[in-house]
């Protein structure tokens, strides 16, 4: 994800808004991957969790939104399969929040959304672990609600679906979304800052922690 595939998709999902005849949105990944997370040339020129992929649009979209999992999941490519509504994926599909390895916490709001999906314990064991999730135990987790067997599968699936959603009678699904968002305990953009402040700290800490290493290298000589 670059900063220029961020707000195109932004624009993408105000268009979507603004047509009364766009009844769901759905969004997938071209070739054999979902989304990789961020570009890491962008990463490497000083980005820290901005807002490139729009997700304070996603997750309170008003019309459904569905994940076509085609391929793997990775980072911020998981945390966009999880502000979106539903999620189809192929069994060939992988999950991965991965920023604890390298010693960060959740961004784009993945601390939000993701124990809300699969529950506190299991949401710190992702978190903790880092690992590579499969679409079976994703599906046992709830992290995906529907598996097919192929990518090509996944798309049809999700098509038949999103269909099978528009042809409600209109403002019934904005409706259903609007009541059980409503029953959510905090309020996401309170959740964002939280987690940008957090995180923010932790790149500090890390930088901090290069610098000194450094520095003690260069007194020894090393």
């Amino acid at each position: 994800m670059t900063n220029a595939m961020g707000a195109q998709l932004g624009e993408m999902l105000d268009a979507a808004l603004a047509d009364d005849a766009t009844r769901v949105v759905v969004i997938t990944g071209a070739g054999d991957s979902f989304s990789t997370g961020l570009d890491r040339d962008e990463i490497a020129g000083g980005m820290a969790n901005k807002s490139e992929f729009p997700v304070e649009t996603l997750v309170p979209f008003p019309k459904p939104t569905i994940a076509c999992v085609n391929g793997q999941a990775f980072g911020g490519g998981a945390t966009m399969a999880m502000a979106c509504d539903l999620r189809v994926a192929a069994s060939s599909a992988t999950i991965t929040f991965g920023l604890g390895r390298v010693g960060l916490t959740p961004e784009w709001g993945s601390s939000y959304l993701l124990w809300r999906q699969i529950g506190w314990s299991r949401a710190l064991d992702v978190f903790l672990t880092g690992r590579t999730i499969d679409a079976e135990e994703a599906f046992r987790l709830g992290l995906v609600d529907r598996i097919v067997a192929t990518a090509d599968d996944a798309r049809a699936a999700t098509q038949a679906l999103a269909e099978q959603i528009a042809s409600l009678p209109a403002g019934t699904a904005e409706a259903m979304k609007d009541v059980l968002r409503r029953g959510l305990d905090i309020d996401f953009l309170a959740a964002r800052d939280a987690e940008k402040e957090v995180l923010a700290g932790r790149v500090s800490a890390l930088r901090a922690a290069r610098k000194a290493a450094k520095a003690a290298k260069e007194r020894t000589g090393e």
